[in-house]
């Protein structure tokens, strides 16, 4: 039974991968407006620097200051890059005139473990958070404007930013307040209730998250929200399964109950890839149009 467990596991983390890792090889050019600069944002001994870096695509030293729009991929938390599907996104945020910058952080094994000291939470939003950090810190070099910044997240990547949106232990922890945030999106991720999927047995999560029930709760967006609180708008991107939506449902209710301006949309046409490639898509209208018009009431 462990033996099919682990297979399955891989089979997820393979589908996973397989969505994560096209490359931008599409004869689209890059936008000849940006240029593209990448940074390691912190050094840890033993890990690639790759994992710890970031890509700045901006447009040279601008004035006025520029909005920002930090992109984390996703993955199931154990695969992806920063360089992965980024063409459609280029597109569309040069042409909104925006810096975009797209992020790294550790990943979990590629294969089902329970190796207490493998990377799992929080390290990949501490990785997240530092980033972020980095980014208020650094970007009016590139041209952006530090007061302008907004997060975007596909799948694991939603999950991370939902958190980094919603959680008082990471940009708190490093001087910035949830609010400085002008805006978080989230494309299709059934983690908004990290607790309810680990007690599921999805190994996926499992595996990103650990046993410890504590940190499910605490890693969770929906349990993180509380009234009394300045958050950041949402906007929350649904698909797929009764199962799937309803973690999006119930996360934009409890969004909605501590006063959070949410915007939602469906969009069943695509499956979980598509969704992410329909951002920025030459005609694309059900994702890229109310995604570009949530980004520009965040940045007013």
């Amino acid at each position: 039974m462990q033996q099919l467990k682990i297979t399955c596991y891989s089979f997820i983390i393979l589908l996973l991968s397989v969505a994560c890792s096209k490359k931008d090889d599409t004869p689209t050019p890059t936008p000849k407006s940006y240029v593209k600069n990448t940074v390691q944002y912190k050094n840890v001994n033993g890990v690639d620097a790759n994992l710890l870096s970031l890509d700045i695509y901006h447009f040279g030293t601008t004035t006025p200051l520029k909005p920002v729009v930090i992109y984390v991929h996703g993955g199931g938390f154990a695969v992806g890059d920063k360089a992965n599907n980024m063409t459609n996104k280029q597109n569309l945020f040069s042409s909104l005139d925006y810096l975009l910058v797209s992020i790294n952080y550790r990943l979990s094994p590629a294969s089902y473990s329970t190796d207490p000291n493998r990377v799992m939470y929080p390290t990949h939003n501490n990785d997240v958070a530092d980033a972020v950090k980095w980014v208020f810190d650094n970007i009016a070099k590139y041209g952006g404007n530090s007061q302008k910044i907004a997060l975007l997240g596909h799948s694991a990547g939603a999950c991370l930013v939902a958190l980094t949106g919603t959680s008082k232990r990471f940009l708190p922890n490093r001087g910035i307040a949830l609010q400085q945030l002008k805006g978080v999106a989230c494309i299709d991720t059934e983690g908004y209730d990290v607790e309810a999927r680990c007690k599921e047995n999805n190994e996926v999560y499992l595996n990103a998250f650990g046993q410890n029930s504590t940190y499910w709760v605490e890693a969770s967006p929906i349990y993180n929200l509380s009234a009394g609180t300045s958050y950041p708008p949402f906007f929350i991107a649904k698909r797929g399964t009764t199962t799937r939506m309803n973690y999006a449902n119930a996360f934009i209710a409890k969004l909605q109950s501590v006063g959070v301006n949410t915007t939602e949309i469906t969009a069943n046409q695509y499956d979980h890839e598509g969704i992410n490639d329909a951002i920025g898509a030459t005609g694309e209208t059900a994702v890229t149009v109310p995604l570009k018009n949530f980004f520009a009431q965040c940045f007013q």
